[in-house]
């Protein structure tokens, strides 16, 4: 048994998409736990199985947003040149921008309400670096394409 429990994994989910509503909603400084159980419908003792606290929820949140930002970005199948060839050449579409958009779109009005945040903005920075570091050739590219990416998140 691998210790995944989908009864957990289903309520967490809840709670983490009535956090993200009510961002979205209100803001975050306005989300309370009472308003988090209550979109989410489940009792209040069930939100302190899974976080201790407002900002303990939040890090949890903002690390799965990432994390799928991450897996967006990467293509293990790619190299810059191979994805050169496909879009040049072959005239396909980069599969690691499809789901890049596909990611902005599912997050844009909770990326629009919190990248203003200055830490969660370096933190947004940090993960597109990271995983470009490993595709683009250089310095320059990486920044000029991770800067593309926030700016692309930001007009979505």
């Amino acid at each position: 048994m691998n210790g995944f429990d989908r009864r957990v994994a289903r309520t967490r989910r809840l709670l983490i998409d009535a956090l993200i509503k009510l961002i979205v909603e209100d803001g975050y400084d306005a989300v309370t736990i009472r308003g988090i159980v209550k979109k989410a419908d489940v009792n209040r003792s069930t939100f302190y199985l899974h976080f201790r606290d407002k900002q303990d929820i939040l890090n949890y949140m903002e690390n799965e947003v990432l994390s799928e930002l991450a897996a967006a970005i990467r293509n293990p199948n790619y190299t810059y040149e191979s994805a050169l060839w496909d879009y040049k050449i072959l005239k396909r579409p980069i599969q690691s921008a499809i789901a890049l958009f596909e990611h902005v779109e599912k997050y844009a009005s909770l990326y629009r309400t919190i990248l203003v945040e200055k830490d969660f903005r370096a933190r947004v920075t940090q993960v597109t670096s990271t995983e470009l570091f490993s595709f683009l050739p250089n310095e320059l590219e990486v920044a000029f394409v991770s800067n593309g990416i926030i700016g692309l998140i930001r007009v979505c």
